[in-house]
């Protein structure tokens, strides 16, 4: 395989199963799994598959204060208030709409680091982001991704997910320790997660016994999201973070498209150009620049 295209396959995987993730949880909604027990259930057995296949390499999980630090916190951003805003809003949008917000995560990292001294902006980033906002507004029009003016709250809510992942990705990086295995870091992250989402299920009331027909959904669910943490890490490994984030131009499409194959979503006729404003916007943001030489 030319070299170019190597990314593409873990790509593929990862956002087929990241674009997934709200067929699940519609599902698992539909027939009565409260928001946060789904979140619970999937992050516990996420962890549990993470921390077996850690004891089967010899990985051992660091317990220092810096290491739980970067655990609660990276638990806190990226699952459990993630899945908070997330899980409860799919309850009413379309999954399809919900796979349009995917990509602002790395647009607001990329501002986000600016902002921290992390990143440099540039005008370029600045038309992105701003490219991409329009396109989310568009998604949110009569016409489009939102069949229903009345569900504008809960798009706003369920808008508040890519603010808690790009708040994760920056504070996994400033506080991630130095030296520490990647899977021991999301395994760590997984089951913080997962204590915090059952602390906000037992808050909500949510922990009430689900109906059992759910279950091997929901143990799909946590099998599902181990192995995109995995394929996540070696990707990051292997191509950086620049080529891992494109995975939000795949999880925006199969989004969709899991949308339309499991439960008949139909977007309007304005969703392509709402895609297409959102995939230029990710494209300026986070596409490394182009070095032209001029000719001696």
């Amino acid at each position: 395989m030319p070299d170019a295209l190597r990314p593409l396959p873990p790509l593929l995987l990862l956002g087929a199963i990241w674009g997934a993730t709200p067929a699940f949880v519609k599902h698992l909604g539909a027939i009565g799994w409260p928001p946060m027990l789904i979140a619970a259930v999937a992050a516990a057995v996420s962890a549990a598959i993470l921390l077996a296949i850690c004891r089967l390499r010899g990985i051992a999980l660091p317990l220092s204060r810096a290491h739980l630090l970067h655990y609660a916190v990276s638990g806190l951003t990226g699952l459990a208030l993630a899945n908070l805003v997330g899980f409860t809003s799919l309850q009413h949008v379309p999954a399809g709409f919900f796979a349009l917000l995917v990509p602002l995560s790395p647009m607001l990292t990329v501002l986000g680091a600016a902002a921290m001294g992390m990143e440099r902006m540039t005008r370029r980033r600045l038309l992105g982001t701003a490219l991409g906002l329009a396109g989310v507004l568009l998604a949110m029009s009569p016409g489009a991704a939102l069949p229903d003016p009345a569900l504008l709250p809960w798009a706003l809510l369920a808008a508040l997910t890519p603010v808690c992942y790009a708040a994760s990705n920056l504070l996994a990086v400033r506080l991630a320790p130095k030296g520490a295995p990647p899977l021991a870091l999301a395994t760590g992250t997984l089951a913080a997660g997962a204590v915090q989402a059952t602390i906000f299920a037992a808050l909500m009331g949510h922990l009430a016994v689900p109906p059992a027909v759910g279950l091997p959904v929901s143990l799909a669910q946590g099998a599902v999201t181990a192995l995109a943490f995995l394929v996540y890490f070696r990707s990051l490994a292997a191509h950086g973070g620049v080529v891992t984030s494109q995975t939000g131009y795949i999880v925006t499409l199969t989004g969709i498209a899991w949308g339309w194959a499991l439960f008949g979503e139909r977007p309007g006729w304005l969703t392509i150009p709402a895609a297409s404003l959102v995939f230029a916007g990710l494209a300026l943001v986070t596409l490394p620049r182009r070095v032209t030489r001029s000719g001696a």
